[in-house]
């Protein structure tokens, strides 16, 4: 598929998903339903009508359902975070699809949520509506993607604790905020299912920033392809960073203490929620890497901000075997060093099921990462991390 249609129906696809999430947080009746507190302990563990879990799904299943009917077959190639199936009150299974009119859509949400019909409406409405792309280069993506050797990984709604707490974050001088709606993103992954590379990713912030005068959120989308020797992005090149004194590393707040000990002897450390967010910072020049220790990040947190990376000339490396490779070597490590070390996303296991529907999903988390955008940043980092 020329890649020019293939970013087009992702972008569109993309789109959409972000304003089912912006409808979400604005509709009242999706807002109450959003942010109910669960009243039985037995509710929560037994029965998955969580709508919570809903706006996950829907938004994964009208991706699935856009993409599936520009690129007929491509469905099973289609990876993400959630399991479509839901048990409701009545301890029926339903699986939430997308149906050929906004009726029987209304219809089936109406069973997860036990006969709202307003809130399956509003959904409904929103999933069936037309997803807009932004313009894009037409003679630059002239280059063939092999669809049919390629796969999806998409996370519908990341950050998923700041989107249901729908605080306004407080940005710093670098726009970079520590928590609050602006961390939410909706990732859109390809790659390639020989090697495992990332070759294409959409990011969607739904709530980037509000208009005041308006009282509205306004979305920003970032794209990249790195594909061969095409190498593009919907950035800017005109913007130049100043240098920083030190490097400034963006962590999460429940990073273990030895390593920010040992990273704050020569960098800068600031905090945020979100993985895709962390990773957008990087992407954004407001860090220069995000580092993460453990298994709490998974594939579909990383496909679309990877293809980005890679095509401004980072990338996402895995904490653990770069520790080890570093520790092994006697020279800093090299473009080519880091290039056996990215992140691979081949789906490892069998169907996904949700980390909130009683399975972990452990087996398409990562062993931490680094992502980064220069090689001497990575030698930095992992020079503090050995020696201290």
């Amino acid at each position: 598929m020329n890649a020019h249609s293939l970013l087009k129906i992702l972008l569109e696809a993309s789109d959409k998903a972000s304003r089912i999430a912006g409808i979400i947080r604005k509709e009242k009746p999706l807002v109450e339903l959003l942010i109910q507190e669960k009243k039985s302990i037995e509710k929560n563990n037994l029965f998955i009508q969580d709508f919570k879990t809903l706006a996950d799904v829907l938004i994964q299943e009208t991706v699935r359902h856009d993409l599936t009917k520009e690129i007929p077959g491509f469905s099973s190639n289609i990876h993400g975070e959630e399991s479509n199936t839901f048990t409701n009150a009545n301890g029926e299974s339903i699986v939430v699809e997308v149906r050929p009119t906004v009726k029987e859509t209304t219809v089936l949400l109406s069973l997860v949520l036990d006969g709202n019909e307003e809130a399956s409406r509003l959904l409904a409405e929103a999933v069936h509506s037309c997803g807009k792309s932004p313009a894009i280069p037409v003679g630059e993506l002239d280059v063939i993607i092999p669809i049919d050797e390629c796969a999806l990984w998409i996370d519908p709604i990341d950050a998923t604790g700041q989107y249901i707490k729908g605080k306004h974050g407080k940005e710093n001088e670098d726009g970079l905020v520590a928590d609050g709606l602006q961390c939410v993103a909706v990732l859109v992954g390809i790659y390639l299912k020989s090697s495992g590379v990332p070759v294409m990713g959409v990011i969607v912030q739904p709530f980037s920033s509000f208009d005041a005068e308006l009282q509205s959120w306004n979305s920003h989308t970032i794209w990249g392809i790195h594909f061969h020797s095409l190498n593009i992005t919907s950035l800017s090149q005109s913007k130049a960073t100043a240098p920083r004194d030190r490097l400034r590393i963006v962590l999460s707040q429940s990073e273990a203490d030895a390593v920010k000990a040992s990273l704050s002897s020569h960098c800068e450390l600031v905090y945020a929620s979100g993985a895709g967010y962390k990773l957008l910072s990087t992407v954004l020049a407001q860090t220069d890497a995000y580092v993460l220790s453990h298994r709490s990040i998974y594939r579909w947190d990383c496909c679309a901000v990877h293809a980005v990376l890679c095509a401004i000339g980072g990338g996402i490396i895995s904490y653990r075997h770069a520790l080890n490779e570093y520790s092994q070597s006697k020279e800093p490590l090299t473009e080519e060093d880091l290039l056996k070390l990215q992140v691979s996303y081949i789906k490892s296991a069998g169907a996904i099921r949700s980390r909130r529907n009683s399975t972990s999903g452990d087996e398409e988390s990562l062993p931490g990462i680094i992502a980064y955008r220069s090689v001497k940043d990575v030698n930095t980092i992992l020079n503090c991390l050995s020696t201290n």
